[in-house]
């Protein structure tokens, strides 16, 4: 974690969001429990320590400066996102309360299958479910479970490997085999963010040059591409540990039979420098149980 710069007086800091907030210093000292001399003195101490002033000072009241109407922009959504983070973590950390991060793929096609049995034998669990592909500003302290797909051994968490990156093309069943096809439809995820590799490292992996007049289709999420590909919608590529049960069903069928793996893993993941809670040990040892089938 960054070492943070010279932070400005921190009890100024809402003293001041209040007064830019009300337009005036009484109202912003009846709010806080405060004397009107005393939020004027605290509104002194930040402008002190900016160099520049917050609020013109007039016979009727105050009003901020241009520099004073910037600052409060930014230091209310500051602050409201320090309330934020810190009422999630206030409002979800009962003896059986849990948060789990992972990504959409992971949410729609892993834990879907699981959630209800999870319920049936966990006793008493409640969960939040964090979804987002964003994993790159996804905060150690925004997660007590996480579970996703990296392509390098994850730092600062204690990690339990659930499957390997093995990928094969997929169809529908009665599909004709990918290559048979003169032009094929390749579903794939528009997403930038993502790690997971794609059809053109497939093809090259495969050591096959995609049809010339093979169609593209991207589609918000991993969830959407196999939901297309199920009903017949074309070719989309199996991250097999995703997909097992619709493999294990016959609902999608390989439809090559090169499958290409890569040094990626699915990860269960927890914080390292945090104590386990009873209930994360608890759902930590389910989800690596019934990681393999067994999600009826």
């Amino acid at each position: 974690m960054a070492k943070l710069g010279k932070l400005p007086p921190l009890n100024a800091l809402v003293v001041f969001e209040a007064a830019s907030r009300l337009g005036s210093f009484s109202r912003a000292g009846v709010e806080l429990g405060l004397t009107q001399s005393a939020v004027s003195r605290q509104i002194g101490k930040l402008e002190s320590f900016i160099g520049s002033k917050l609020f013109a000072r007039a016979v009727h009241g105050v009003h901020l400066t241009p520099v004073g109407e910037a600052y409060a922009v930014d230091i209310s959504r500051a602050l409201g996102d320090v309330a934020a983070v810190t009422e999630g973590i206030r409002s979800w950390a009962g003896p059986r309360q849990i948060t789990i991060a992972c990504s959409r793929g992971i949410a729609d096609q892993w834990f879907m299958p699981r959630l209800t049995r999870m319920q049936r034998e966990i006793a008493g669990l409640e969960l939040r479910l964090k979804v987002t592909d964003d994993i790159v500003h996804l905060r150690l302290d925004e997660f007590d479970l996480a579970v996703f797909y990296r392509s390098e051994r994850p730092v600062g968490v204690n990690i339990t490997v659930l499957g390997r990156e093995e990928i094969v093309p997929v169809s529908a069943p009665g599909l004709p085999p990918l290559l048979e096809v003169a032009n094929p439809v390749a579903i794939g995820i528009e997403d930038v963010m993502r790690e997971w590799q794609d059809w053109p490292q497939w093809w090259q992996s495969a050591g096959i040059a995609p049809p010339p007049p093979m169609r593209r289709w991207l589609l918000g999420d991993y969830g959407l591409c196999v939901a297309a590909a199920m009903q017949g919608g074309g070719y989309v590529l199996g991250w097999t540990w995703l997909i097992r049960e619709q493999l294990e069903a016959g609902t999608l069928v390989p439809a090559h039979e090169h499958m290409m793996q890569s040094g990626g893993r699915f990860y269960l993941m927890r914080p390292a420098d945090r104590h386990q809670r009873r209930i994360v040990r608890e759902v930590s040892d389910w989800l690596i149980a019934h990681n393999v089938g067994d999600v009826g």
